[in-house]
């Protein structure tokens, strides 16, 4: 870390930050405190080499900067971003705090990836997708709203098996992220149709035909689901309730909450939470 004098401030960190996150270090020779945190700000400026750039300021040389951002008390750390400060704390942090406090104010290593797969998963290209997403997954294993994307799509390219799989991590949390429990009836009914097209050895959409009987009805309208077509599948659920409501009647309200959750469009799902309302009182 190198250190700044006054004059050197705005060029050396208001600007720089213009261009990438800058950390100072208000602290003085005499601090106790001081002398405990700079070794571990030294070792992370090695770490975030080109990612952030760290400077320290003696506060005794620098009044004016003291009366500038307030600095009463010392060590005082400081994040400047697009020449302004964006964040601070004071006294003595432990490495891994001070790792948060600063990864908090940068791009994360995935979004690139993330913005890549979203982009691509617009334009209907969804195998190159599929792709951005487990690179993003793989930088990231924590990354659950890239995870359920990655689901979707895998359950819309008919790898149910794979997108079954990378549920699995996700599965406990579903009780407390609804989004997760609404990809749970989805991943439930990809198993359900595999197993069916298994024991009759035909393929999952010979099987399927909506006008015939309610099971086949239900599952034309679960295949609708997992490919992403929600309209149709919530027209064909709702027709399925008009004709029999004591079939399946639970399990078509667990995938009509499930596509009101997934839909993108509120107004549609506003729409049919009305037409659905009728059918189940």
């Amino acid at each position: 870390m190198i250190e700044l004098s006054e004059s050197m401030f705005d060029d050396e960190v208001l600007e720089v930050s213009k261009q990438q996150v800058v950390l100072v270090d208000f602290w003085a020779p005499w601090c106790g405190p001081c002398r405990m945190l700079g070794p571990i700000l030294e070792k992370l400026s090695q770490d975030y080499e080109g990612r952030v750039r760290m400077v320290k300021v003696n506060a005794d040389n620098a009044p004016q900067l003291s009366k500038r951002y307030q600095i009463r008390s010392i060590p005082m750390v400081m994040l400047f971003k697009n020449g302004q400060t964006v964040d601070q704390f004071m006294g003595v942090r432990q490495e891994s705090e001070i790792r948060r406090f600063i990864d908090g104010h940068l791009p994360r290593v995935e979004d690139k990836d993330l913005a890549q797969a979203r982009r691509l998963s617009s334009e209907g290209k969804l195998v190159e997708a599929s792709q951005s997403y487990k690179t993003v997954i793989a930088l990231n294993p924590g990354q659950e709203s890239a995870r359920l994307e990655l689901i979707q799509i895998l359950l819309q390219l008919s790898l149910w098996d794979d997108a079954a799989q990378c549920f699995e991590v996700l599965r406990s949390k579903k009780l407390n992220d609804p989004k997760i429990a609404a990809i749970e009836v989805l991943i439930d009914a990809a198993q359900s149709l595999a197993a069916t097209s298994s024991k009759s050895n035909q393929t999952t959409e010979s099987l399927i035909d909506s006008s015939a009987n309610p099971q086949q009805c239900l599952q034309a309208a679960q295949l609708a689901m997992l490919s992403g077509r929600w309209t149709q599948a919530m027209d064909l659920f709702l027709d399925l309730l008009a004709r029999d409501r004591r079939f399946a009647g639970d399990l078509v309200r667990q995938s009509m909450l499930a596509i009101f959750q997934l839909c993108p469009d509120s107004q549609v799902v506003s729409q049919y939470r009305r037409k659905l309302g009728p059918l189940l009182n």
